[in-house]
């Protein structure tokens, strides 16, 4: 035997923007056109709209790396293989030579099954602003009444509706709008459609698990990995060791779900994480961060030596600890994962059960430095180091190796994550109020407001008076909670919109719930209700505000931007009668008498 170079561990390093020979990171700069893709809800979407009969322009947008270009890509590749009886892999080799002759829309590229002309722009950004402006007007109603497909991030889409003097563009970012608020992709006559790929999830709700559970199954094939079989290095190979524990029969399951699980919290946490980032943070995540020369240079060395693996195991690798800021912030997904590490979350029912001599077959270099005796302050400072970094490994490799996934929010630091989840669960209990209770109850916390128990009532602080740090505040409105509601993001979009139609964007794009709102009744009547958005981070900040904690300053800009959405609740009539105080925990009402005396009497 010799030692292997495994291909396929070449081709998963090229996903990786920080090392030497990324290449697969933009569609058109792949160095293998013909490789497997993973079908997007959003393809199926897009072939029904082209072929409506009323679609004319399609817009794809959303952050860089969201995997526009390959979507349009399959389009045509799946049409064409239709139409020619070829092969999709074929088909695909052409798709690809023509998208960069022709992505531009000077030609058609394609047709429909309907035999309407296909326009695709490949990417707007490639177009100076007032060009696009003008390309943008003319694909509205593109030529011979053919369909055009327009990839664009939002921020080049709205610089070029901008720069248009007729007007016309302007539909497409009011599209855009609407799917923001009702979830709903086409404008009301059909002929736009606004696809949002910033609602699309690398981790979606769905039977596949979507595009993370997808590429691990695909990565870890193992007709891929035979050449490792024949590798003088594979008994001391963590790239190997990786792949043997995430392909395993009997654990391998529940560790891929886990991570699927870290990359979901992250999301709903507030994170966009695009194709391309996911991509890259698992190939990093597999790899350790390694090559089959890395690996091979370290075999040379001693063939037997265990000492250096651990950091690059992929429950380690995942967090990206050996990355520099600079190469995390290249790959913004470490920054958010990193946020929710297991390993940095101490709770004593995990600790009490881990065990230093069961770290696994590579188990950190300095597992038994803690029996050691140490003598000075220096030695105290090193040893509790060691001490910190073997929990670290333990709780991070325990947290995907646990059959319990009950307690899998709490150990990534986020207590209310099971509440959040809950309320997209059509079948819980409408009677219980835990969660609507504890929201009001962080909210009014916001206000400076802490009252003990669960109160029947929601105060709104005249914000004319709002402050932390006086003794008094007047309450400018007080809301039977009966009628306040929290939901989920479709819900809100259907109550938006004031149906109970399934909004378009759940089914344009593969879809993971990111948000809850909490909606309370207007003012007066003919107004719409208030919603108040929290992603998970804000809902865990809310939960925790309603428990007592006390942190104005570092959440301040928080506390500014929630504080503007429950200035829309305040009751403005003039009611110079009698206002409502409260003091400390007291509420109080404040009367004018006779002789403009204020007389003071407990509500």
């Amino acid at each position: 035997m010799s030692l292997e170079v495994n291909k396929h561990v070449q081709r998963i390093r090229r996903y990786q923007p920080f090392d030497a020979d990324a290449s697969e990171m933009i569609y058109e700069q792949q160095a293998d056109s013909t490789q497997t893709l993973f079908t997007v809800a959003t393809l199926a979407y897009l072939q029904a709209a082209i072929e409506r009969p009323t679609t004319k322009t399609i817009v794809l947008t959303g952050d860089a790396g969201h995997g526009k270009t390959s979507l349009c890509a399959s389009l045509l590749a799946e049409l064409r293989s239709d139409a020619e009886s070829v092969t999709t892999e074929a088909a695909r080799k052409a798709v690809f030579r023509d998208l960069l002759d022709a992505g531009d829309a000077s030609r058609p590229i394609g047709e429909t099954y309907a035999g309407r002309p296909l326009y695709i722009i490949r990417d707007l950004s490639e177009l100076n602003v007032r060009i696009g402006a003008e390309t943008l007007v003319e694909l509205l109603d593109p030529p011979d009444e053919g369909v055009a497909i327009i990839c664009a991030n939002e921020g080049q889409l709205r610089k070029c509706v901008a720069e248009d003097d007729t007007g016309r563009a302007k539909i497409l970012v009011t599209t855009l709008a609407a799917g923001i608020t009702r979830g709903q992709v086409s404008d009301p006559d059909g002929l736009v459609t606004v696809i949002n790929l910033n609602y699309q999830s690398v981790a979606a709700d769905s039977r596949s698990g979507g595009l993370i559970q997808w590429v691990l199954r695909q990565w870890t094939m193992q007709q891929r990995w035979k050449a490792c079989e024949t590798c003088d290095a594979r008994n001391v190979c963590p790239i190997l060791a990786n792949r043997n524990e995430l392909s395993d029969p009997t654990r391998g399951p529940q560790r891929r779900t886990a991570i699927r699980d870290v990359f979901a919290a992250a999301e709903r946490t507030g994170a966009v994480v695009t194709t391309r980032q996911a991509l890259s943070v698992t190939s990093y995540m597999l790899t350790g961060g390694l090559s089959c020369a890395d690996v091979h240079a370290k075999y040379k060395r001693s063939h037997t030596d265990t000492s250096w693996q651990a950091p690059h195991m992929y429950h380690q690798a995942l967090f990206g600890d050996r990355l520099t800021q600079q190469q995390r912030h290249r790959v913004a997904t470490f920054l958010a994962l990193r946020k929710l590490d297991p390993g940095k979350v101490s709770r004593r029912q995990v600790d009490d059960r881990l065990d230093p001599d069961a770290a696994g077959d590579f188990p950190p270099s300095d597992a038994s430095s803690y029996l050691q005796k140490v003598r000075t302050n220096r030695e105290v400072q090193r040893q509790a180091e060691q001490l910190r970094g073997l929990y670290t490994f333990l709780r991070r490799a325990d947290f995907f190796n646990c059959d319990d996934n009950e307690d899998r929010f709490a150990r990534m630091g986020l207590l209310a994550g099971d509440d959040f989840i809950s309320i997209e669960d059509g079948n819980r209990d409408p009677a219980d109020t835990r969660v609507r209770d504890g929201f009001l109850k962080g909210l009014e916390a916001v206000q400076g407001i802490y009252r003990a128990g669960r109160n029947p009532d929601f105060l709104i602080l005249d914000p004319a008076f709002l402050t932390h740090h006086a003794r008094a505040a007047v309450i400018s409105r007080r809301e039977t909670s009966k009628d306040i509601e929290v939901v989920d993001q479709v819900t809100q979009w259907q109550r938006e919109s004031q149906t109970n139609v399934t909004p378009e964007m759940q089914d344009a794009v593969e879809w993971l719930n990111r948000a809850i709102y909490i909606r309370i009744p207007a003012v007066s009547p003919g107004h719409d209700a208030v919603s108040v958005e929290a992603d998970l981070l804000r809902f865990e900040m809310l939960t925790r505000w309603a428990a007592g904690l006390r942190s104005e300053v570092q959440h301040e800009a928080e506390i500014r931007g929630l504080s503007a959405s429950l200035a829309r609740l305040t009751d403005s009539s003039d009611n110079v009668k009698e206002i409502q105080v409260l003091v400390g925990n007291v509420m109080r009402k404040l009367m004018i008498d006779i002789g403009d005396k204020i007389r003071s009497v407990r509500a």
